[in-house]
């Protein structure tokens, strides 16, 4: 973990390897004493979409994320050449609601190498 006090800034990574479930950071820094702001996650796995809605699958702690707004959601719902594919997204996490779960913008997406 890299905290950064001056921009009010950390960056959390996982250990090699390993995962963990960035839905819990927001409670975390409340717990800390702090307000979280936004939450930017970069997460790899499968895209699908399902009941109208752009999700990515994954293994770990967080089964999926709904794929929603930002800069380049449509881009990557445009993109049905890439369903069942793996991708790598980067946005801003928001919390599930409903029977929904969690979610991420698309600031960004990628096909990985891996």
């Amino acid at each position: 973990m890299k905290v950064e006090l001056k921009e009010a800034k950390a960056v959390i990574l996982p250990a090699e390897g390993e995962s963990f479930d960035p839905t819990r950071i927001p409670q975390a820094v409340k717990d800390a004493g702090f307000s979280p702001g936004e939450i930017e996650v970069t997460a790899a796995g499968t895209l699908r979409e399902r009941d109208g809605l752009l999700r990515l699958e994954m293994s770990g702690p967080v089964a999926e994320f709904v794929l929603a707004d930002g800069e380049k959601a449509e881009e990557l719902k445009k993109r049905r050449d890439l369903r069942g594919q793996r991708v790598r997204v980067t946005g801003k996490l928001y919390p599930s609601h409903a029977d929904r779960p969690p979610g991420l913008t698309v600031e960004d997406w990628s096909q990985p190498e891996d």
